[in-house]
């Protein structure tokens, strides 16, 4: 199956190569024209929107979606970008959150609601009162983490915690607040401490989390290390102190052990010195590994370099104004040396978030209610700014994700006035006028909607493991200008790479029958693959996600000998149990430890300080089938 080229194809191919990442980037557009709201939802020709829900609407599972919707989070399931959940929680009091069951479908190019329902907070009477979900965040493990924008005194159920001002972890898949303490009821994080939260954000391995807290005099940021890399139930508080907010900082610590110092976090960060921000609303980690965080009383989007130290006078560095109000009235010409004049960036940037090029994306509540881009070669001295939404009258954008392959990008429209009138075409074809809280899908036109084609049919797509490593088979139909497939692989469903580039020329219209056998799998128990069609016009798309369970992959244990802790990668399509058995030369189990395994690309910890020096076994097993057993030494 291959075929070989000049030199000129070759450069040919990788220029089309090169301009089909940038011709369908979701940060691909133009500018649109600054002015105060309408009534209707602008956003480039470029792209579309589809209504996904509305408030009010009925929920399949019973109920119906909240009021005032914030935090829209895409959870993909096993790393799919067409099939998922979607989280929309109500900054409302009592709050809710809904989780939808959502698929994108490949024939219609529309976004399907499957089924839908709100999360019980009132299991077993337990849970006591929740107050105005804001924004939150996707974790590492597939969960959804909402945040209450509220400190409102009560403690209802009696636990001598305050009921508000907390952040709840929830299993979309069940609708369940989840677990982590051991307790056996559902409750919150409450080592992350209390505050007036908008959001938080994780790192990719689990062993950070950042929030903040938005109130104009107490604006603090927090750093929360687990004692268990993925279990925020437990851990370490800190506070950012610094001077001026530039330069550098400290991380101070807060006290978190015991119920009262939990629900006086504000009181004992102030007491620690934290810096107060005058607000803030979302925190991410950009693709540079820098802390971003947005300040909506000032109008600035903060970043620095966190050095993982802690009680130092570098723990932070470089903490600079990315974006924003550096000088007070910042303006930027958001269409370079156009016909638009600069527009002002105003006050009130709040939910943020990163497309898969490194643009950040900033939505406005206050000023104009703007949605602006910022490109990562972005710098106040020499400005990247782009404006791509002016939402409807009396509304804000909230909440923000994408879905993996960075084409889908999934908000809200918060409080737009009753009064609008204007009727608009979203791209399902239903007549939308926003003068209520509404939950949309954006996309470029060649994704979303009836207009957008795609370059050929998948009549079928199946990966089976064979004894040379993973085939792959697909037949295609109703080929249309065809230039190339790319075959691409994961070993967690979200972070693809390139290991074949398939040249074989197609005639027009007909069918094709294509395999590629993966002879080198990767040293993981599930492998994604997808197939990328490249068209001469340089644009592409992706087939669906397909994923093979690997009957011969062997877990490895780590490092070997060992000191304080063990580790081993695990990879799982969903959530399931797990067991860890530690016994020693004797045979006498030692440790045993039951674990929730999350889906997803994950590493496990195993803490085995406590154990004297010797020889070891470690067992575990899971309900995948798979399982490990392996000696080790401890030193």
């Amino acid at each position: 199956m291959k075929i070989f080229y000049n030199y000129s194809t070759l450069v040919a191919i990788l220029v089309i190569c090169n301009h089909a990442v940038a011709a369908q980037s979701i940060g691909t557009f133009n500018s649109i024209a600054p002015s105060a709201q309408t009534s209707s939802f602008i956003i480039p020709s470029t792209h579309t929107f589809q209504r996904i829900i509305k408030s009010g609407d009925a929920l399949s599972l019973g109920g119906s979606l909240g009021a005032s919707l914030d935090f829209t989070g895409y959870v993909p399931i096993s790393g799919a970008s067409n099939n998922g959940y979607l989280s929309i929680s109500s900054e409302t009091t009592p709050a809710a959150c809904a989780i939808l069951g959502i698929s994108y479908n490949y024939s219609s190019h529309i976004w399907n609601v499957n089924n839908g329902g709100n999360v019980n907070f009132l299991t077993a009477g337990t849970f006591g009162n929740t107050s105005r979900f804001c924004s939150g965040t996707v974790t590492p493990n597939n969960t959804i983490i909402v945040c209450e924008e509220s400190v409102t005194s009560g403690d209802a159920n009696g636990d001598g915690y305050e009921d508000i001002g907390w952040l709840i972890e929830i299993d979309p898949v069940s609708r369940t607040v989840i677990n982590q303490d051991g307790l056996g009821v559902p409750d919150r994080l409450w080592a992350v401490g209390r505050g007036e939260h908008e959001n938080a954000v994780i790192k990719s391995d689990n062993t950070v989390l950042y929030t903040g807290v938005d109130n104009s005099s107490t604006g603090y940021l927090y750093k929360f290390i687990p004692t268990v890399a993925g279990n925020f139930s437990d851990g370490l508080l800190y506070v950012l102190q610094t001077t001026g907010a530039f330069g550098n900082g400290t991380w101070r610590i807060v006290a978190n052990s015991t119920i009262a110092n939990r629900n006086a976090t504000t009181s004992l960060s102030t007491t620690a010195g934290a810096y107060n921000f005058n607000g803030i609303e979302d925190v991410e980690i950009g693709p540079d590994g820098k802390i971003y965080f947005a300040a909506k009383g000032l109008g600035r989007v903060y970043r620095f370099t966190d050095n993982g130290t802690f009680g130092t006078a570098t723990d932070v560095s470089g903490l600079e104004v990315f974006v924003g109000n550096s000088t007070a009235g910042i303006t930027y010409d958001v269409d370079g040396p156009g016909p638009f004049v600069a527009e002002s960036w105003g006050i009130g940037n709040d939910n943020l978030a990163f497309d898969n090029e490194g643009n950040l994306w900033v939505l406005q509540d206050g000023g104009r209610n703007h949605i602006w881009v910022v490109a990562p070669s972005h710098t106040q001295a020499s400005p990247q700014v782009r404006l791509f939404g002016k939402t409807p009258t009396g509304s804000e954008p909230t909440g923000i994700t994408f879905t993996p392959d960075g084409k889908f990008m999934f908000l809200s429209i918060q409080h737009p006035s009753v009064g609008n009138s204007t009727s608009q075409l979203d791209a399902a074809g239903n007549s939308v006028i926003f003068n209520t809280h509404t939950t949309l899908v954006i996309a470029r036109t060649e994704n979303l909607g009836p207009t957008s084609t795609l370059p050929l049919i998948y009549n079928s797509f199946e990966v089976r493991e064979n004894s040379n490593g993973a085939l792959l088979q697909w037949v295609v139909s109703q080929v249309v200008n065809h230039s190339h497939f790319e075959i691409e692989r994961s070993v967690d469903g979200i972070n693809f790479e390139k290991i074949f580039t398939e040249l074989k020329i197609l005639s027009n219209n007909n069918q094709h029958i294509l395999s590629f056998t993966d002879n080198n799998l990767p040293n993981s128990s599930v492998v994604f693959y997808r197939i990328k069609q490249v068209e001469k016009s340089g644009t592409y798309s992706y087939s669906i996600q397909k994923s093979i369970k690997v009957k011969n992959f062997k877990i490895t244990l780590y490092p070997v000998p060992a000191n304080d802790h063990l580790y081993f990668d695990y990879v799982s399509e969903k959530i399931n149990n797990g067991k860890i058995v530690i016994i020693d030369v004797a045979g006498q189990t030692v440790i045993s430890e039951d674990k929730k395994l999350m889906a997803g690309k994950k590493i496990i910890q195993v803490d085995i300080k406590r154990l004297p020096k010797g020889t070891y076994t470690l067992i575990f097993e899971n309900n995948e089938s798979q399982n490990l057993r392996q000696k080790f030494i401890k030193l």
